[in-house]
Formats: structure tokens, sequence, C-alpha cells
């Protein structure tokens, strides 16, 4: 049957321009012709658009305003004055040739390698413990809302709250290691002084961060088919046989996206460094982002300060594309992907 031959509704006009009689509401039957019967039309495009204004609005025109002033000697008197000049890549020669941008990258690696880093282990260790060893439900969730709830404090107070544990003379850490005879009476260990101070900021972020890697990999396990391991216990598989040979290759996935996210998130490194240490002593906590955020906000070198996130931004995304190419390659090895 072709269209053309389709019955027509029950509630068409008719000749005389009256609704027939049929199974449809008045409402559709008195309708305009040719009217939206859903929405007005002009809706989709107010959807649409609204959003793509926002983006471009604090996305697209600062990252192209940081870009163009990245090329010039823009300061706060220039900013103002409107009378910068264009210096191509002074910029950013001087902020590879600095000192004390590659001790902070030195910094940086330091804090991916055993902050980040250790942030997924131990999440992925948890979340191993919570499904295995944790037999109650509800004793589950309540451990999973209290390893949470660091994760949901502001990192400002964070900061805070771990200088104020890391004091020297009336610290929290220093009274409970002289109460367990690991410290004597009177010593003190300067958490905060300049061999200790990234490290202690390490440990704070630790504290805060661990509950994102245990919720990515949690909802991975989760999410295991229940069949492999009654199979596996059926063949005699022991725990740790089949953690090595079918959970961990399993969430291997899993566990690359929860360090890609904090991986990303040492990129924003600022406000627990601005809070506990300022950069300090003698710039020895400085992360790049940091530096970026003083040259910027405190200085008011806006050139040099959108030279130092450009970079940050180049090589965040290439270590970041590398290391999803050589996960894609691993996946298609194991003709998953």
């Amino acid at each position: 049957m072709s269209v053309d031959q389709l019955p027509l509704p029950a509630a068409a006009l008719d000749d005389a321009g009256r609704a027939a009689a049929g199974p449809y509401p008045d409402w559709f039957s008195k309708r305009r012709r040719g009217r939206s019967l859903i929405v007005n039309p002009l809706v989709p495009a107010v959807m649409v658009g609204l959003p793509v204004l926002v983006i471009i609005a604090i996305v697209i025109y600062p990252t192209v305003w940081m870009f163009y002033h990245a090329f010039h000697d823009t300061n706060m008197m220039s900013l103002f004055t409107r009378n910068w000049q264009a210096v191509g890549w002074d910029n950013f020669a001087l902020v590879l040739s600095s000192d004390r941008f590659a001790d902070s990258v030195l910094h940086l690696l330091r804090y991916l390698l055993f902050g980040a880093c250790l942030q997924v282990l131990l999440g992925t260790a948890l979340a191993q413990i919570l499904y295995e060893v944790v037999q109650s439900n509800a004793l589950r969730i309540v451990l999973l809302i209290v390893m949470v709830l660091p994760m949901m404090l502001p990192p400002s107070i964070v900061g805070v709250l771990w200088k104020f544990l890391l004091q020297a003379d009336n610290g929290a850490f220093n009274h409970l290691l002289i109460k367990l005879g690991m410290l004597a009476p009177t010593d003190r260990i300067e958490w905060l002084d300049a061999d200790l101070a990234l490290w202690s900021l390490i440990i704070a972020d630790v504290w805060q961060w661990t509950a994102l890697p245990l919720l990515i990999v949690y909802s991975g396990r989760v999410s295991l088919p229940p069949a492999i391991y009654e199979a596996a216990r059926v063949d005699g598989a022991s725990r740790w046989l089949v953690l090595r040979r079918i959970t961990l290759p399993m969430l291997k996935e899993i566990i690359a996206i929860a360090f890609i996210i904090r991986f990303m998130d040492a990129y924003k490194f600022v406000d627990k460094v601005y809070v506990m240490t300022a950069g300090g002593p003698a710039q020895r906590s400085e992360l790049p982002v940091f530096i970026a955020f003083q040259k910027g906000i405190r200085e008011f070198q806006v050139g040099e300060a959108a030279a130092y996130a450009i970079i940050i931004f180049v090589v965040a995304a290439i270590l970041i594309t590398l290391f999803l190419q050589y996960l894609k390659r691993v996946l298609k090895a194991q003709g998953i992907a």
C-alpha cells in the first residue's frame, strides 16, 4: 500500500471545514493546521543556542584571549591601557629557560609518581578489600561513605586542616609520634620545612583523593560477571591467582581511566599548595600550575602566565594522548578494541 492510499485520521477535516467524529480529543481536532503539537519551533534553537553561547563565553573566548596574550608583553599597566607589544615567542623562551620552571616540573613528576600513582594503588586495594573481604552490604556502604567523605570537602579546607595537623610545635602528628614512642618529647619534625613540604602536600592529597579511584575501581569490580569467578572456584583457583589472572586484567582499563583522571587533576593542584606552603619554603613545593597562578594573579604578568598555561596544556595533552594510544594497542592485542 502506498503512502497516498493510507487512510486519513478520523479527526480529519471534512469538506465543510468541520472536524469529523472520531476517537481523537477535541483539542486535536480544533488545533490550527501546520502548528507543532509539542513545542514552539524556537525552543530547540534556544536549547541548543544557550549552551553554545555559554561555551563560547567561558571556554572559547578565554582560550583565544590567552593564546593572544601569550605572544605579547601583557602586564597590569598594559592591560588597562591596552598598550601591549607583540614579543613573539619570548614568553615561551623565558618559561622554558627558567630554573624555577625546571624545578617545578621535577616536583610535579615526584607528585605524579608518589601521589597520583599511590592514590590509584590504594584505591584499587581498598576496592578489592571492600568487595572481597567485607561481606555485609550495610557495613560496605557505611565504609564507602566514610572513605568518600574527604573527597567531599573543599581542597582549601583540607589544606587548612592538614596545615594544623602538621604544625611542628602543637600539631597532632608530632604529638601522636611522641605518644607512640617514635619521637622524643623534646624533638619535633618540621613537616612544612623545605625538605618535607612537598611530601606533606602529597600526604594531604592522598588522604583526600584516594576515594575517587576507589569508587571507579569498585564500580568496575561490581560489574564483572560472577560466572567467571564461579568457574575459577570450581577449578580450585586460589584468591591470589584469581586476583592476578582474572580481576586485575579485567580491571586494567578501569584502573587506567582512574589514573588518567588523577593525572589530569595534578595539573590543577593549586589550592592546597597555596594554603599549606604557598609554594615554599624556598620554592621547594612549587608546581608548574602554581607558578602560572602566581604569575597571572599575584604578579599580573599575564603574557608569561599564559605561556605557562599553554606549555602545561600541550605537555598534558601529549602525555595523555600517548597513554591512550598505548592503552588502545593493549586492548587491541587482547581482542577487546
